[in-house]
């Protein structure tokens, strides 16, 4: 091997046989191609300079390796689950994903719909040096569980759950708050904005952008709510129209998001409020305008849209407002039309120059109208508990990650965040379990696999997904003169940054080798396109 690339990794050396090995082929494929041209050879030499570079900080960003200890989520209504490592989680659950025959014509029709809209996508190209924020909600502080808030307990499980989600990669949270939990004639006003501000200074601290929902009432008589005393039988539209603005005022004023979204599922807050002002587009359109009027948004972004399943008129009905930054989807149900719809949006936000923000979704379990309140209804909700969706789920976030950068989609967030650490295995004693206590139960199982380590297969998944998006949509390279190319921040050449965080990974040669070539292709075509 030529010296005049082996001595550009002299003094960063390399520990164990495992980087050696990579380093050595990349060495190998730096000198591949310094034979194609001068101008490629000089090039390779400034690559060398960076992956030397950053090899000195290699210690920094590498995981520790695999262990292999075991761990069972134990509950009266949940199966053993024994952790066994994993190639890029240390310890991932293991579960009976067998698909009962009750649910096995749904699971194909699913299959089928997710199989052919992520063949639609792979026929688009993606939008060039384009980075999201992979998210996820943060339950532990939904508004909607109410004075359980306020516990001693609460804010050390928020801690919990964002210690776990970032050691999958999340950079970010969406965070509901909803009106009137943060109004000051609100029981306990002051202790709830305590609370948030803690909660969002720690996902800071993490940092987490942070997306706020406020674009509907607490879910008075959902299942699992604890919305208290709060009844809107006798709430005038105009008092919830000032109130609401006057909250999210609150909102942007102390807690300073970087997202706040204050209008989406159409349907959802008709069902709350049963306002006809708020019963046709145009009317929609109207109210978010009442919302807007005289709001101070400081630095935060406004995002408005809709549930994909609402009546796109609905969106039009606000695209054309200029105080509105960003287009909103929540994403449910999949069957029939649903996900052309988010092609129309994603051609609607290339016409207007917004991103869009997708701060719910997750696969509803369903291939059929089952009823009103898409995003609400706890029959279908209560299917997602169990394990054989797995494999299903995982597709889901994959078409979703490939809708993401094929269309400008600037922050992405899966709802259903518990199931990242729990599943609850099917069998005939879980297959009618209460919606409220499957929860509840695979919530426990949750909290008890973070403390432990263990997340499930599909948060091994999510966290592939978001390295894979790091490491192939590079977005901040800045080139320097020349010579001078070297990465002086974490956040410049983030891909080099992983390209060596791999190298301890137990991924096979050939898996590695293309790793390294998009990571090469990239930097060779920024750096020719800069000096051609």
């Amino acid at each position: 091997m030529d010296d005049s690339f082996t001595r550009f990794f002299g003094s960063s050396g390399c520990s164990g046989r495992k980087p050696c090995e990579r380093r050595e082929l990349i060495i190998e494929m730096l000198e591949e191609r310094a034979a194609v041209s001068t101008l490629a050879t000089v090039l390779i030499i400034v690559a060398c300079l960076v992956i030397a570079a950053v090899g000195g900080a290699y210690i920094l960003f590498s995981r520790p390796a695999p262990n292999s200890s075991n761990s069972t989520i134990s509950s009266s209504l949940s199966s053993t689950a024994i952790t066994t490592p994993g190639m890029a989680c240390a310890n991932v659950a293991s579960y009976d994903e067998s698909i009962p025959s009750t649910y096995q014509s749904m699971y194909a029709t699913l299959d089928q719909v997710l199989n052919d809209f992520g063949q639609n996508l792979d026929s688009k190209a993606p939008v060039a040096t384009h980075r999201v924020i992979y998210a996820t909600e943060l339950l532990p502080a939904d508004s909607n569980l109410g004075p359980r808030l306020l516990s001693q307990q609460a804010l050390q499980g928020v801690v919990n759950y964002l210690d776990a989600i970032q050691k999958l990669g999340v950079k970010g949270v969406t965070v509901d708050i909803s009106y009137p939990i943060l109004t000051p004639s609100f029981p306990n006003y002051d202790q709830y904005l305590s609370f948030y501000e803690n909660v969002v200074e720690q996902a800071r601290q993490r940092g987490m952008k942070i997306d706020i929902e406020s674009q509907i009432p607490l879910l008075v008589g959902y299942p699992g709510v604890s919305a208290g005393s709060v009844s809107y039988a006798n709430l005038p539209y105009n008092t919830y129209v000032t109130e609401d603005r006057e909250m999210i005022q609150t909102i942007i004023n102390n807690l300073h998001p970087d997202y706040i979204n204050i209008g989406a599922e159409t349907d959802t807050l008709q069902m709350l409020l049963h306002y006809p002002e708020t019963s046709t587009p145009q009317g929609w359109g109207s109210y978010i305008s009442s919302i807007l009027a005289g709001l101070n948004r400081g630095t935060t972004k406004i995002v408005v849209g809709i549930g994909s399943w609402d009546p796109i008129s609905y969106l039009y009905a606000t695209l054309n407002n200029s105080a509105i930054d960003a287009i909103d989807v929540h994403i449910y149900p999949v069957y029939g039309n649903y996900l052309r719809v988010l092609t129309q949006i994603g051609e609607l936000s290339r016409q207007y120059n917004k991103p869009i923000v997708v701060d719910e979704m997750w696969l509803h379990k369903s291939v059929m109208n089952e009823g009103v309140g898409f995003a609400t209804d706890a029959k279908i909700s209560a299917r997602n508990i169990y394990a054989f969706w797995i494999p299903l789920d995982e597709k889901f976030f994959k078409v979703m990650s490939k809708y993401a950068q094929v269309y400008d989609v600037a922050f992405i967030s899966p709802f259903e965040g518990s199931f990242f650490f729990a599943y609850l295995n099917y069998s005939s004693s879980t297959a009618n379990v209460p919606y409220d206590e499957a929860r509840q139960v695979v919530g426990q199982a949750a909290g008890r696999n973070i403390a432990k380590g263990i997340v499930s297969p599909l948060g091994c998944h999510y966290q592939d997904l978001i390295r894979e998006q790091i490491a192939l949509s590079p977005t901040s390279l800045s080139l320097y003169p020349l010579l001078g190319v070297y990465p002086s921040r974490d956040e410049t050449y983030e891909y080099f940054q992983n390209l060596l965080t791999n190298l301890d990974e137990d991924i096979a040669e050939a898996g590695y080798r293309r790793l390294l070539t998009d990571y090469l292709n990239k930097f060779l075509e920024a750096a020719e396109n800069q000096y051609r």
